[in-house]
């Protein structure tokens, strides 16, 4: 997931009103990114707040900014699921991602080399420690911070907010679809990209880039489609056991 913040970017992503509501909405992203809530899931407001010890209203609020995050799909008359993409929408989201992040590789490895080459060894490196240690929130979380790097340190702020509008749902699906035979194959892969444009075979670096991104299509592509309701949503709603009191 894509860190704002940083020098030459600026952020643009949806927010919610309230402090509140901002509180429900990472409380909500983070779950939906770190597996607590299944894609797919269908969602009430009223057992969210509930079980998140709040009113209604910045649940809704929260809904409202995860929707254009592409977190969760809203319904008229059918309800709010938890985002759940076809085969389709995942070979499409590769394209998008690697036509913006060739282009953010570029462009940081001509502004700002070391911190590129820098950020992007770190996360290769703790992916692989994290695979070898069998922790896969860790894997997932050195995974996005390897792609964000480019972004971060591209010094173009059109292709970082670009980036956002898809970075939430790469993270998620990082988390839910990839295997440790996955997360193995991509950290190779990492380090492999590091090794290229460190020293400084940029255009085998990139080429390698785009082949690794869209990979991404076949390992977490969906193999099977879960049953659905009339409508095409999935049927299964949403398990709250380790959601929890939203913490003051």
């Amino acid at each position: 997931m894509i860190r704002s913040g940083k020098e030459g970017t600026v952020g643009m992503d949806a927010k919610p009103r309230s402090s509140l509501g901002a509180r429900v909405t990472e409380r909500l992203r983070r779950a939906i990114i770190d597996g607590e809530l299944e894609l797919g899931d269908a969602l009430s407001e009223d057992k969210l707040a509930t079980t998140l010890g709040v009113s209604r209203s910045p649940v809704k609020e929260a809904f409202a900014t995860l929707e254009q995050q592409g977190l969760i799909d809203v319904r008229p008359q059918r309800g709010s699921f938890v985002f759940l993409p076809t085969r389709e929408d995942t070979e499409n989201l590769c394209e998008f991602r690697k036509t913006i992040e060739i282009e953010a590789v570029r462009l940081a490895m001509s502004r700002r080399r070391d911190e590129t080459l820098k950020a992007m060894r770190a996360a290769a490196e703790d992916m692989m420690a994290a695979c070898e240690a069998g922790d896969n929130h860790r894997s997932a979380r050195a995974d996005d911070h390897f792609h964000d790097a480019s972004l971060e340190n591209c010094g173009n702020p059109y292709l970082f907010n670009a980036y956002q509008l898809v970075s939430s749902k790469v993270a998620a699906l990082r988390s839910h679809r990839s295997t440790l035979p996955t997360r193995k194959n991509a950290s190779a892969e990492h380090i492999a990209i590091v090794e290229l444009l460190e020293s400084n075979r940029i255009t085998e670096g990139l080429d390698m880039l785009g082949t690794h991104v869209l990979m991404m299509a076949v390992r977490y592509g969906i193999e099977e489609e879960p049953l659905r309701l009339p409508g095409g949503r999935a049927a299964r709603s949403a398990k709250l056991d380790h959601i929890g009191l939203l913490p003051d």
